[in-house]
């Protein structure tokens, strides 16, 4: 249930502003989550393109293919799979597919895994496109209209920056975006709350409660993330949903330390 919660989810959060962050934890299903929502684009005749690192490109080549290991062989899933890497190439093949003859504009839904790796905006070097301005030039601004769905337990790393690169490829860059949602600036929103943030680091331990955090980040804040993510923990799911449905999570053991002798 509380997958398909997710589902229901994200579908409203990509027709309402464009795109959705799935940033559930760990084994909790992000990727069947994603294909349920590719599954209801594809019905509405929609093209999906889904972006991957290339360790975890056959997770999803697997559940198009004819075979006995294809759960959801019923629902002939037909979306085409590229790697993260294959946005630095003008050529050659990934998979089945001819980079140079891509139509990257005409794609509808593009669903990128692991889409923290594309978290840091880097500068070009000598004139040459970085893979996140390819990924923003060629397939979300150019073309017809492009939902942005990203997978990614971990979207924000050391700086709330991270997060609003991510955003950016939902409003192709364009700071107002969330204007009629209430967020008058997705980058000032995020400056200011890293700034509180900064602050709340900097208080006593006996002061530094979840609570004043949740106080100094702000209002606007939450609603941007409100707006545009979906974030469930293992214990969220056990205290709204229950164990019934799933079972019970396994318990996370502690470290052995092993002290091994050093050769002479």
């Amino acid at each position: 249930k509380f997958q398909r919660d997710g589902v229901v989810g994200a579908i409203d959060k990509l027709e309402r502003v464009g795109g959705c962050i799935i940033a559930d934890s760990v084994g909790l299903g992000k990727t069947f989550e994603a294909l349920a929502i590719i599954k209801y684009h594809e019905l509405r005749n929609d093209r999906v393109l889904v972006l991957c690192p290339k360790r975890l490109r056959d997770n999803w080549t697997l559940y198009k293919a004819n075979e006995k290991r294809n759960v959801l062989a019923a629902d002939r899933l037909n979306y085409d799979v590229l790697n993260h890497t294959d946005l630095s190439r003008d050529g050659g093949r990934s998979g089945d597919i001819e980079l140079s003859h891509v139509n990257w504009g005409n794609y509808d839904l593009v669903v990128i895994d692991e889409s923290h790796n594309f978290r840091n905006k880097k500068s070009p070097r000598q004139g040459n496109e970085t893979r996140y301005d390819r990924l923003m030039r060629k397939i979300i601004r150019e073309g017809v209209k492009t939902r942005v769905l990203m997978l990614s337990a971990t979207p924000v790393n050391n700086r709330l920056t991270d997060l609003r690169n991510q955003i950016s490829f939902v409003t192709e860059g364009d700071d107002t975006a969330l204007f009629e949602h209430g967020i008058a600036s997705i980058d000032s929103t995020t400056r200011r709350a890293q700034k509180a943030f900064n602050r709340w680091l900097e208080l006593p331990n006996e002061e530094k409660t979840p609570s004043l955090l949740v106080e100094m980040l702000g209002f606007d804040y939450f609603a941007l993330l409100d707006h545009l993510t979906i974030a469930r923990s293992r214990r969220h799911i056990e205290k709204y949903y229950g164990t019934s449905e799933t079972g019970r999570f396994p318990d996370r053991l502690p470290p052995i330390n092993i002290k091994a002798d050093v050769d002479r």
